[in-house]
């Protein structure tokens, strides 16, 4: 799975804090999907080597800090683009919206960061390479997001964000 959107909740397994994405899944799954962020917090993200990074964020409404494991499906300019997989409605990606300065860790780097949400045709150009360069993984996340990414990733851009994490 190319993307583990799901924020850290003090509530039930499989239930995200606010309701959201993570509500239906499964207890097994929620665990899978947190494992790469056991990994960057004890120090082992470097292992997912670039293709993920561990993004830091603050909640918008609690102030805490909250970490998620993202796929990053380009570097521009060396700086990290990932997708909102799983829509807008997703967690880290409101919190990013409402506080665009984060923290990463990235291939064994960590630093801060300010969101950017690319444009339409920005977000057309990296779905484009990134389907060209990654047939596979891009099956995958079209799997994921069921946007006929694979077959046109310009239309895709339509409805999939892409956020580019610049360092600041």
């Amino acid at each position: 799975m190319p993307v583990y959107p799901l924020p850290v909740s003090g509530g039930p397994p499989g239930v995200c804090c606010h309701g959201g994405v993570a509500a239906n899944i499964s207890p097994q799954k929620r665990f899978l999907y947190r494992l790469p962020v056991g990994l960057y917090r004890i120090g082992l993200g470097r292992l997912l080597g670039r293709r993920f990074l561990c993004l830091e964020h603050l909640g918008r409404t609690s102030g805490l800090t909250r970490r998620t494991v993202l796929e990053v499906i380009a570097h521009d300019g060396g700086k990290p683009v990932v997708p909102v997989a799983f829509g807008a409605a997703t967690d880290w990606y409101r919190n990013l919206l409402a506080r665009p300065s984060a923290r990463i860790t990235w291939g064994g780097v960590a630093g801060p960061v300010t969101a950017q949400v690319l444009d339409e045709a920005e977000a057309a150009v990296v779905l484009v390479r990134y389907v060209a360069d990654h047939r596979w993984a891009a099956r995958g996340l079209d799997r994921l997001v069921g946007l006929g990414l694979v077959d046109d990733p310009a239309a895709a851009a339509r409805n999939l964000p892409l956020i580019r994490l610049a360092t600041t």
